[in-house]
């Protein structure tokens, strides 16, 4: 299913939830998830992240606005497109909030111009953390963006 909304989209696969949001102010958000995502939940899905269960996956993807501190292709967004996951990327000590059985991988780049992160979070248990991460790999390769993000 493809989800659009504030300039971007996402194929979710069956039995992948997805949305797209923006806060006042603030840069679009894009959560995807293997499982039910919360209606409120903070940029970085902590309370999504909260409820995994096992083999599950999250991802958030954010837009930051730019300003004198965030600057793209500059510092923290210095590389230059999306980044792919990899297995060997995921760590606990990735994570936003430090769970059992959970393993994140966050980075920062530019893309488009734009200043971006993505963040994501891995409960693998009976499947392997490589099989979630190519599943995850797979929906971010889908993601779009187009003209119009910035006001949608």
């Amino acid at each position: 299913m493809r989800v659009t909304g504030h300039g971007l989209s996402v194929d979710a696969p069956g039995g992948w939830e997805a949305r797209i949001f923006r806060r006042a102010g603030a840069g679009p958000v894009l959560h995807v998830a293997t499982f039910a995502l919360h209606p409120r939940d903070g940029d970085f899905g902590a309370a999504a992240t909260g409820r995994m269960g096992a083999d599950a996956v999250f991802a958030a993807l954010l837009e930051y606005r730019g300003d004198a501190r965030i600057r793209p292709g500059v510092g923290l967004f210095e590389p230059i497109g999306r980044p792919q996951p990899a297995t060997h990327d995921f760590r606990a000590d990735q994570l936003q909030v430090t769970r059992p059985g959970q393993y994140g991988w966050q980075r920062f780049y530019t893309e488009d111009g734009r200043a971006c992160c993505v963040y994501a979070v891995i409960t693998p248990v009976r499947r392997p953390a490589a099989r979630l991460v190519a599943e995850l790999a797979r929906v971010l390769a889908s993601v779009r963006s187009g003209n119009g993000h910035r006001d949608g």
